[in-house]
């Protein structure tokens, strides 16, 4: 795995037309993108929708009723790297057609204690962005049901992404069947579509029959003249941003589920992330 992503040879702002220049084309045998209806058995993908920051969008996940996972690059402002104020951060639960199912606020948000945006190591930057979300509001189970951190998805693995991006920002897509092309158990290497405002997307794999999100979007890359995704892999991942906002219960009051339950297992509007990323052989 450090062969394929140890040398990083170009990382850009996740400017709209800095990717638009430099992502390659969609290999002809990509899976194709799904529109998301939110009805029927798309009513699992609600749990998905956009996270507007105040400066663009990018995607997340509900994970439990007032908790959304997405990456923690997202938090900051793309050129300066400072982090952009909570006071603008909404979630659009299942976010079709321009109308969310729920709208809420946030009331703090915490990124992985190993993440910084001048980070020298990038590769190191993908493995910790992560971001946690608590909303200032609980989301009920009967309108949203979260879908949970958990389970393993190794190389070869077949999994699913939902999420925003350019040209999609008023719906999700689904892509249904892309694989795990390789991983060292912090960073997954994808061979998913993911476009400007897809960063945070949640990574899928069901496992005995329970959907769970293994992993979260954080960047886009071009492999051997190919288009892939790089992933943060959740495995142990979540553990320190729960800590980070279990040690503020005295001060921030919580609607249940407790958060330390939450291990993981074995429009015109800017675009935020994902960074193309160039790897070599």
């Amino acid at each position: 795995m450090r062969s394929l992503l140890a040398v990083l040879l170009v990382v850009l702002c996740a400017s709209s037309t800095a990717i638009a220049q430099g992502l390659p084309a969609i290999a002809p045998d990509a899976p194709p993108l799904r529109a998301v209806s939110g009805q029927g058995l798309d009513r699992q993908w609600r749990a998905v929708g956009r996270f507007e920051t105040g400066a663009g969008f990018c995607t997340g996940t509900l994970i439990a009723a007032d908790l959304v996972l997405t990456a923690a690059h997202c938090l900051h402002d793309r050129e300066t790297g400072a982090r952009l104020p909570e006071a603008a951060f909404r979630f659009g639960a299942g976010l079709t057609a321009g109308r969310p199912v729920a709208l809420r606020g946030v009331r703090r948000a915490v990124v992985h204690p190993g993440y910084a945006p001048d980070l020298r190591d990038e590769l190191e930057r993908v493995r910790s962005d992560i971001a946690l979300l608590e909303l200032d509001r609980a989301i009920p189970a009967d309108q949203v049901q979260p879908i949970p951190a958990r389970g393993r998805a190794g190389p070869g693995a077949r999994v699913q992404v939902v999420s925003y991006g350019r040209g999609r920002q008023d719906s999700a897509a689904l892509e249904d069947g892309c694989a795990v092309e390789s991983g060292d158990g912090r960073v997954q290497l994808l061979s998913c579509h993911i476009d400007p405002g897809s960063s945070g997307a949640p990574v899928f794999l069901t496992e005995d029959g329970r959907l769970g999100v293994v992993s979260v979007v954080s960047a886009m890359a071009s492999w051997r003249d190919d288009p892939v995704a790089l992933a943060a892999d959740l495995h142990g991942g979540l553990a320190p941003l729960l800590d980070l906002l279990d040690r503020t219960d005295d001060v921030f009051s919580r609607e249940a589920p407790r958060l330390r339950t939450l291990t993981t297992g074995h429009d015109g509007r800017a675009e935020i992330g994902a960074r193309f990323v160039t790897v070599t052989p």
